[in-house]
This record gives structure tokens, C-alpha cells and sequence, in this order.
């Protein structure tokens, strides 16, 4: 394979459009890209104009067939993934595919066998865990894991062992947005399910990366499997994630607060700008740049103060909802994530989220369907977990 790549981008939306294409042009092993493919004739001109595109086509196999196409970005609707990562790996290409990797286990097997069989580098773009604030949160919990410290103040229990509750990890995240950020699409169940599918598993899969190899054992959710629900996630260890996401908030305030809670110490980051730390004496705060920036006079601060005052701002310039979503982007992990995908194609290493870990997100998404309809915890089993294809 050449020093530098040809890419075929496959899926020429919005997400395409804002990352996609940013990030092949950012990349210095790239060299071209070949192909822009979408079923929208429109779509793929706008993409091929803007990155500089050779060709555009509405079918994908003109692109996975093509034997001057090293790496395929799919960045299509839910349902249309399975026979182009078919059809693409069959032909040697290697693939970095937009979250979810599929809607269901059979059509993840139909992946990791045709990734397996095909001995290509699958990345799943589950990026939060890249992403430089989520790094940091992790960071400065194992090392207070390793090295409890606690303010002076604090009143520590030495007169009895601790229980169990007491020695575990508890992640928490709190997601609130407008219902105006999904289209309809995401909620059909023939293209995307519902937002468990499409969206929960992007923390379901940062639950099991903050967690290394604790493995999951049981399941339960609760709400609606379309667009509002909660979802409790317990390890083996005793270690447990718990989600709520909320469809009727607000683009006034940030979409994502993750909080870390272990020995009497709180981590908390607030939607990838600002982290606080309490409980540990020293380091309280630190603050993460965005990715784009559309106000640059306003909030200088940084932090949380200063997103929301940009966004104030952005509110009142903004005309659709496309123009406000791309004005002002907090950094969510997502170039880093690509740069690693093409690192592990040169270097022949490990991709950063491979087929194993989206198949592991889509699973536990769809057990946590299950258990809203059942009203009733899931066990997560172990020959699924440990799922094996012969090739």
C-alpha cells in the first residue's frame, strides 16, 4: 500500500460535511479523495466541491470496488452499513464507519465476519473517549484510585471496614437536548431505531472504555426505547453507569455533564470545555479549547461561562439549525479518532474502537430496549459478551 491513502467517502451529509471531509483534508497521509457517494445527487456535488472529490456516484460499489480506494468512510443511515462494509472489506479496503456500527447483533456478525475474514481495520467512530476533557476526567480518577488524597476538612470512617458501595466507581451522565436534533429517520425502526440505538450507545461504549475490563453483567433501563430514557449499567466489580437523557432541554445549556464519584472525591466535566475536580486538594479546575470557534470576542474566559456566553451570541446569529450546530464545536475526540484510525492502517496496530467494541454498544443497547419493554433488569450474558466467529 502506498505512503499515502485515496479515500472513498461514502454518505455525504451534514456529519460528513462538518467532520469527515475536515478531517481527511487535516490528515498528512492522505492524498486524495476519489469518490463522494450518496443517494442525494446534491449531497455528494456539495461534498465533491468542497474536498475536492474526483467523482460522484449513487452507488457504493463503484466506490468499494475501485482498486485505487484504500480506506472507506461510511457515513450513511443506520440501516445501509452492512453490505457496503461487506463489499468493501471483500475488496480489501480498510473502513472507518460512523456510530452505530449496526442496529442489531445479526447485522454486527455480518461485520465482525466480513472484517475477520477479510483481515481489514474497522474503527467504529465512538469518539467521546478521545476526546481531550473525557482523557482528562479518566486521568485524574485512576490517580486518585491509586493515590487517595482528601481535604482536610473532610471526616474520614476509620473505625470500621468500608462496604462494598463505598469501594466501587460510579460514572454518571446526564444528556439534555432539543428533540429537534434527531430527524425523523433516527427514530424510524427501519433506519435508526430509536436514540438508544443511535445515541446511547456512544456512552454505553465510553462506560465500558472508562471501565477497562471490568466486564458488564447486568442491565436495566427504563422510559421510552424511542427518544427519553434512563439506562443503569452494573460491572462485575460492582462499578456501575447510569445515563438520563432528556429530548425537552434546551441548546441554551450544554448537552453533556459526566460525573465520576470514588472515595469521597467528584470529577465532573461539562460537554468537553470545562472539568472540575473536588475533593482532592490541589488541581480544581481546567479548562479545554474548542474546535471551532464563530465568536471569537466573546467569552474569552473559556470554560463553561464562556461557551454559554458564545452560544448566547450564536443564538442570535444563527438562522437554521445546521448554521448553529457548525458555528461553535466543543472537542468531542472526533479528529483524534480518525488520526488514530489512519496511525493503526500505516502501522498495522489495534484501531482504537474496532468491530468487538461497536458490536459490544449496539448489544447492550438493544438489552436495554429489551428491558424497557419488559419492565425488568437483564442479565448480560457471557457467550454474547465473548462473542466468537469462526472464519
Amino acid at each position: 500500500m502506498s505512503e499515502k491513502f485515496v479515500i472513498g467517502q461514502i454518505g455525504c451529509g451534514l456529519f460528513a460535511m462538518a467532520h469527515h471531509g475536515p478531517n481527511v483534508m487535516q490528515n498528512p497521509y492522505i492524498s486524495r479523495i476519489k469518490w463522494a457517494c450518496d443517494i442525494s445527487e446534491k449531497k455528494a456535488k456539495e461534498y465533491a466541491r468542497k474536498f475536492k472529490a474526483e467523482k460522484i456516484t449513487d452507488s457504493f460499489t463503484d466506490v468499494t470496488t475501485d482498486p485505487e480506494v484504500d480506506i472507506i468512510l461510511i457515513a450513511t443511515s443506520h440501516e445501509a452499513r452492512v453490505p457496503i462494509v461487506e463489499s468493501a472489506a471483500k475488496h480489501g479496503k480498510h473502513i472507518f464507519c460512523e456510530k452505530p456500527m449496526a442496529m442489531t447483533e445479526w447485522e454486527c456478525y455480518q461485520i465482525i465476519r466480513a472484517v475477520r475474514k477479510n483481515k481489514i481495520k474497522f474503527c467504529v467512530d465512538y469518539m467521546r473517549s478521545t476526546a481531550p476533557a473525557v482523557v482528562a476526567l479518566k486521568r485524574e480518577w485512576l490517580e486518585h484510585k491509586k493515590n487517595p488524597e482528601h481535604q482536610s476538612w473532610r471526616y474520614v470512617e476509620t473505625k470500621r471496614e468500608k462496604f462494598l458501595e463505598e469501594k466501587v466507581t460510579d460514572f454518571f451522565v446526564r444528556v439534555q437536548d432539543e428533540s429537534a436534533s434527531y430527524g425523523l429517520r433516527h427514530l424510524d425502526p427501519f433506519t435508526g431505531r430509536g436514540l438508544i440505538v443511535g445515541e446511547a450507545g456512544h456512552w454505553l461504549d465510553l462506560a465500558c472504555w472508562l471501565f477497562d475490563n471490568d466486564r458488564p453483567v447486568e442491565i436495566r433501563a427504563w422510559g421510552s426505547t424511542r427518544m427519553r430514557y434512563g439506562i443503569h449499567l452494573s460491572f462485575q466489580s460492582g462499578n456501575a453507569f447510569t445515563i438520563t437523557m432528556t429530548p425537552n432541554g434546551t441548546f441554551d445549556y450544554p448537552k453533556e455533564v459526566y460525573e465520576i464519584a470514588h472515595d469521597g472525591a467528584l470529577f465532573r466535566m461539562e460537554f468537553f470545555v470545562e472539568n472540575q475536580y473536588y475533593g482532592r486538594p490541589g488541581k480544581e479546575k481546567e479548562i479545554f479549547p474548542l474546535t471551532h470557534d464563530s465568536q471569537p470576542g466573546v467569552g474569552r474566559q473559556g470554560g463553561l461561562s464562556g461557551y454559554l456566553e458564545k452560544q448566547a451570541a450564536n443564538h442570535k446569529k444563527s438562522t437554521t439549525l445546521k448554521e448553529e450546530w457548525l458555528s461553535i464545536q466543543t472537542n468531542h475526540g472526533l479528529e483524534k479518532m480518525f488520526n488514530a484510525f489512519i496511525d493503526s492502517v500505516r502501522n498495522n496496530t489495534p484501531t482504537l474502537c474496532d468491530e468487538i467494541d461497536g458490536y459490544h454498544a449496539t448489544y447492550l443497547a438493544n438489552l436495554a430496549m429489551k428491558s424497557i419493554e419488559v419492565n425488568h433488569p437483564l442479565p448480560v450474558s457471557v457467550d454474547k459478551w465473548d462473542y466468537y466467529v469462526h472464519v
